[in-house]
């Protein structure tokens, strides 16, 4: 029975090794750049040209629209990296095609480097994302107004602090809440989003285009 997040456990895991494919040089630069800040946890690898290598890749990064790397996606190596498609277009045209193409999930070139990061990991632990793109150009105050998913104000809240990756103990000193108010709200709050661990709420929270900034004026 996986585990509702009430408690917190430590658990060392591998480096996360990171591949991209072929790109434009400032895409490819730009992630090399944020794997080197991200620290020891996660690594930059080589894309290898054929299929040999690729057991020793987590995840690949391409562009759907350049097509799946050599050795990738539905018809590659088994065990082989997670195809996830890296690009600047989220519209559910592009999520369809990256879906056809065996990826694990569709993410934006537009993602801050530890919302990346954060969401390949949730990805090699097996998590995927959601296909159900919504463009939404009206910014974070538009998007807490809609309350997706029935969420209430305090709820949303948890899962943009979750998104930014603070912990239960974070969240409650930083709300001046108490710890078991935290986790009925995080309960709640993932009962309606249909997702059971922290992995999969970071990679919603991903999706709908949550902690890239601080949430602002929200309450219970």
């Amino acid at each position: 029975m996986p585990p509702d997040d009430s408690t917190q456990g430590s658990t060392t895991a591998a480096p996360l090794r990171i591949a991209i494919a072929a790109d434009a040089p400032v895409v490819m630069a730009g992630v090399a750049s944020m794997v080197r800040d991200a620290g020891p946890d996660v690594t930059m690898v080589d894309l290898p040209s054929g299929s040999l290598g690729l057991t020793a890749i987590d995840v690949v990064l391409y562009d759907p629209l350049n097509g799946v790397p050599a050795g990738c996606g539905p018809s590659g190596v088994r065990p082989g990296p997670a195809l996830v498609a890296f690009s600047w277009s989220v519209r559910a045209d592009t999520a369809m095609k990256a879906r056809a193409q065996g990826a694990a999930g569709l993410l934006s070139k537009d993602l801050p480097a530890d919302q990346l990061v954060a969401a390949l990991k949730a990805i090699r632990a097996g998590d995927r994302m959601p296909y159900t793109v919504v463009v939404d150009d009206g910014g974070p105050a538009r998007r807490r107004s809609r309350r997706p998913d029935g969420l209430t104000a305090r709820e949303l809240e948890m899962l943009e602090m979750i998104t930014r990756g603070l912990s239960n103990e974070e969240i409650a000193s930083s709300l001046y809440l108490s710890i078991n108010s935290v986790k009925t709200y995080i309960r709640t709050a993932y009962r309606k989003i249909g997702v059971t661990r922290r992995p999969q709420a970071v990679l919603w929270g991903v999706h709908h285009g949550f902690g890239d900034d601080p949430p602002n004026g929200l309450s219970g």
